[in-house]
């Protein structure tokens, strides 16, 4: 049986994956969300550390980071120091000699995130090379068979664009001088460039989007049963391209409690789109705007059996298989 946790980390992301077939469950947990995300007043919202010790996880085969925001990979170190973790995937890792980095306190504030973000995440690197951790660099990685019967295959939109980005922030490591228009591209690229995971298993196929923009992989989208949305639902997340060729069945919105205005997160036209569809969503935080019932979940689960059926959120509530 494969088992899918979507975690309640707020305006982050972390999923949990785990095949419990065989003496020794394989998991694996797909971004981190955020080391310190911003409670919500009443609301069951968690972290990947204290969901994985509350569930007495104390192995991850691997993790993938998909893309170097906060919110997705911010919280590494704590899983870290909760779990032993086999190996880390991700498209882009500092070589050993990377030179830390401060930020300019001038700069705009889209590359003091990004100079904040490859800081961490040279510690964080450097910490798993000290652990004994295996990198798996994405690019390449072509499909994984996981488990005899879970597969899975890492995307991105652009490998083009994703090899620029990464030399990029090789360079900004090595202390080289890199042309500020260069550097801000390369920090509005994370999300376009944010890896997908697909996931197979039992004849299903699971969409775990990142970040990656609607726009940026409509043409590459491929039916699937299950979708991970990306970017939090916001109204850039899904174009009616990407939706009619998606057409999933259930997709999860991970999200916090409340609509965020400013970035249309969730957005009601993705929500539409998708519905469209047929698609039943659920959301990983309470949200209740647009009329929507909300939850109060520590996280959205649904597991699939080796014949291929699933067992929903609703079906869980309702007293299903």
């Amino acid at each position: 049986m494969l088992k899918l946790h979507f975690l309640n980390v707020g305006d982050g992301d972390a999923a949990l994956i785990e095949d419990l077939a065989g003496d020794r469950p394989y998991r694996m947990l797909v971004d981190t969300g955020d080391a310190c995300p911003a409670q919500e007043s009443g609301s069951c919202q968690t972290t990947a550390a204290k969901y994985l010790r509350r569930h007495r996880v104390e192995r991850l085969d691997a993790v993938v980071v998909t893309h170097l925001h906060m919110d997705h990979f911010g919280g590494l170190r704590n899983v870290l120091e909760t779990v032993e973790v086999g190996q880390v995937y991700s498209g882009f890792f500092p070589s050993p000699s990377a030179q830390s980095l401060t930020p300019d306190p001038n700069a705009i504030k889209t590359v003091k995130g990004l100079i904040q973000c490859l800081e961490l995440w040279r510690q964080d690197v450097e910490e798993l090379r000290r652990r004994g951790v295996k990198l798996c660099p994405a690019e390449g990685a072509g499909k994984l068979e996981l488990t005899p019967a879970l597969q899975a295959e890492l995307l991105c939109a652009d490998p083009f664009d994703c090899t620029v980005q990464s030399r990029v922030w090789e360079a900004l490591l090595a202390g080289e001088e890199v042309p500020d228009s260069l550097v801000y591209w390369s920090s509005k690229f994370r999300n376009p460039g944010s890896l997908r995971v697909s996931l197979h298993y039992a004849g299903r196929r699971i969409e775990l989007a990142g970040d990656c923009l609607g726009s940026e992989w409509e043409g590459q989208a491929e039916p699937c049963d299950l979708l991970k949305v990306p970017h939090h639902g916001d109204g850039k997340s899904m174009t009616p391209l990407a939706a009619d060729r998606l057409r999933p069945k259930w997709a999860v919105i991970s999200c916090g409690g409340k609509y965020i205005s400013r970035k249309d997160r969730p957005s009601e036209l993705t929500l539409a789109l998708l519905r469209n569809q047929g698609t039943r969503i659920w959301f990983t935080g309470s949200f209740s705007a647009f009329g929507e019932a909300g939850n109060d979940w520590e996280s959205v689960e649904f597991s699939i059996f080796e014949d291929g059926s699933v067992l929903t959120p609703d079906d869980r509530i309702s007293g299903g298989r």
